[in-house]
């Protein structure tokens, strides 16, 4: 898993020690970068006329059974307004807020993708995997 900067914190205390944690997150919004975003996910956020954070809800399952690491999956298709100008997004963040919030988690695409002017970026339902490994 690639957790931010805020997650790592927050899990490394929920299972070592006492201290006061967060609140629970109430919603999920996916962002799209432009670059790597660091470990709060504040650098390179994308900035495209119409674009804005997605929200998105996750499903928690063990996918091999006993043994192996938990992911969550997005249910439903994540998809954000067209671009007005040809863009390429490396990085998707999901965030707890619209705007600022924490950044809960930081992943990497595999193959940076173009986005055409005019065009929409959209993550399919399953595709955004977070993994507890």
């Amino acid at each position: 898993m690639n957790t931010s900067e805020f997650s790592s914190e927050e899990i490394v205390k929920y299972l070592f020690t006492g201290d006061a944690l967060a609140s629970r997150p109430a919603t999920w919004r996916v962002a799209l970068h432009t670059g790597n975003p660091g470990l709060d996910g504040a650098a390179n956020e994308a900035t495209y006329s119409g674009y804005g954070r997605v929200s998105t809800t996750f499903t928690a399952d063990q996918p091999s059974g006993a043994g192996t690491a938990w992911r969550v999956r997005n249910d439903a298709d994540v998809t954000f307004a067209a671009t007005d100008a040809a863009v390429t997004i490396t990085h998707v963040t999901v965030f707890d807020a619209n705007t600022n919030g924490n950044c809960l988690v930081v992943l990497e695409l595999p193959i940076a993708r173009s986005v055409a002017s005019g065009g929409v970026f959209s993550i399919p339902a399953n595709e955004l995997v977070i993994t507890g490994d």
